[in-house]
């Protein structure tokens, strides 16, 4: 039966929207193992409060030579190429001797393609897998550089929050856990629809051209010209346990039945999916705004706590639910689309860009 169930269920992995089959348990564990040996200054996962979403590509191609064998080529950020050599170039060895194949690589800090030469077009693309799954691995365990956000701070917006704040803290204040630092700022109210991780320049060219998509592709179809107004209402946890909370949202919808949110939210991380950028993990966008969020406590040196999870402190948000479950935070007109930098702050307080494109264009075609 656990035969059959493995023939039924096979290993699977997802690699820029393509889901894979692993052929073999040793072959599941040898590209497991990869990761673990070579994953050298790489941090684990870190729960952000922000969903990661994911990629389409087509499929490579494979050229022939004129010496009979074949090549394929392609660009990996040179962040990413000491993980894929491994130490001491173990990585790089294991992965020629399985598949039989030579793999050069850009020059140490320079731009320029990973190349992989070989006998045959499978064993070509099996070592091409083998290291996309490897760049996969590496990208996972990065933290986010970007995220695709719409700006919800508005001053009315961040008076009512302002206003959530000092009541909570009035009212909820003695809550285990509950303490001002772990309030976000109000210049900073957001409602992200997709992180990512932008390694280079052209992986920061590729976003930027996605974004420039998005007024034509998404936009102007769902939208049709008109204005994009939303309504910020009510509160709302992810986890199980309302005493032992770590991200307070507050809602988010369309004040127009014309259009969905949530389509054009759907809508505008699928150009991100198309160009490669963002990593699938789930088939909608959650449409929240992060209200509190325990990665933001201080510790007494006023430092935050950005820590894998390790020694962040929870806060019970029983009270605060019941208080303020149907808060009114306002409503606002959605002016811009942002590819906003982490861990930046801009002259408005919100957070750098990279790129914003206007919600409704100024010259409607």
């Amino acid at each position: 039966n656990n035969t059959k169930m493995e023939v039924l269920r096979p290993h699977t992995v997802w690699l820029d929207g393509r889901c894979y089959r692993v052929l073999s348990a040793l072959a599941a564990t040898t590209l497991t193992n990869y990761v673990e040996d070579e994953s050298y200054g790489y941090e684990e996962c870190v729960y952000q409060d922000e969903v990661e979403c994911g990629g389409e590509q087509e499929e490579f191609q494979v050229e022939q030579l004129n010496n009979g064998k074949f090549q394929t080529s392609f660009p990996v950020a040179n962040t990413y190429i000491s993980y894929i050599i491994g130490s001491k170039g173990a990585t790089k060895k294991r992965i020629e001797s399985e598949t039989y194949t030579t793999l050069r690589f850009p020059g140490k800090g320079q731009p320029g393609d990973i190349v992989v030469t070989g006998k045959d077009v499978k064993t070509v693309r099996q070592a091409r897998l083998k290291i996309e799954l490897l760049v996969e691995q590496a990208r996972k365990k990065s933290p986010f550089t970007h995220f695709l956000s719409i700006p919800l701070n508005k001053p009315a917006i961040q008076e009512k929050f302002l206003e959530f704040k000092k009541e909570v803290l009035e009212k909820c204040g003695d809550c285990r856990g509950v303490d001002e630092s772990i309030f976000q700022e109000p210049a900073k109210l957001h409602l992200t629809l997709c992180v990512m991780v932008l390694a280079d320049e052209r992986e920061r060219r590729q976003a930027l051209e996605a974004l420039a998509k998005c007024p034509e592709n998404v936009l102007r179809k769902y939208l049709a010209e008109e204005k994009l107004r939303v309504e910020m209402k009510g509160i709302e946890y992810m986890n199980d346990d309302p005493g032992e909370v770590d991200v307070l949202y507050g809602r988010v919808n369309a004040l127009s039945w014309s259009h969905s949110l949530q389509t054009i939210a759907d809508s505008l991380v699928d150009e991100f999916l198309k160009a490669g950028v963002v990593n699938k993990q789930y088939e909608r966008v959650k449409l929240h705004v992060t209200l509190m969020n325990t990665l933001f406590r201080h510790d007494r040196d006023g430092v935050t706590d950005t820590k894998a999870g390790r020694d962040r402190e929870s806060f019970n948000a029983r009270q605060i639910l019941e208080e303020f479950e149907h808060y009114q935070f306002g409503e606002m007109e959605v002016e811009e689309i942002h590819l906003s930098v982490r861990y930046t702050t801009a002259n408005s307080g919100f957070y750098s860009a990279s790129g914003k494109i206007p919600v409704i264009p100024s010259e409607a075609s």
